[in-house]
């Protein structure tokens, strides 16, 4: 990622406030490399696993550097939904 890149630090758990700012914030980014830093995160929703799969894919669309660095909470809760592969895994753009 260069100097550019815009980082979002997930919160510990994805309450409705914390939803709403991870998607203000990619609207904000979008254009951008972006970085989620998930090391606080303790569990995950399927809402906020959502959100971010679908940034995942816009910015794989835009060809932009889309990075998760997640928590062991965080990867837990995306191998429970299915979606660690695909935001994870070694499709993804890390």
């Amino acid at each position: 990622m260069d100097s550019q890149c815009q980082t979002f630090h997930l919160p510990p758990t994805a309450s409705h406030d914390a939803c709403a700012a991870l998607h203000d914030f990619l609207v904000a980014a979008r254009g951008t490399p972006v970085r989620l830093e998930g090391g606080e995160v303790r569990r995950t929703g399927a809402r906020m696993a959502l959100m971010m799969l679908s940034a995942r894919r816009a910015w794989d669309a835009d060809g932009t550097a889309f990075e998760i660095v997640p928590s062991e909470g965080l990867r837990t809760g995306l191998e429970m939904l299915g979606l660690s592969d695909h935001l994870l895994g070694p499709g993804a753009l890390q």
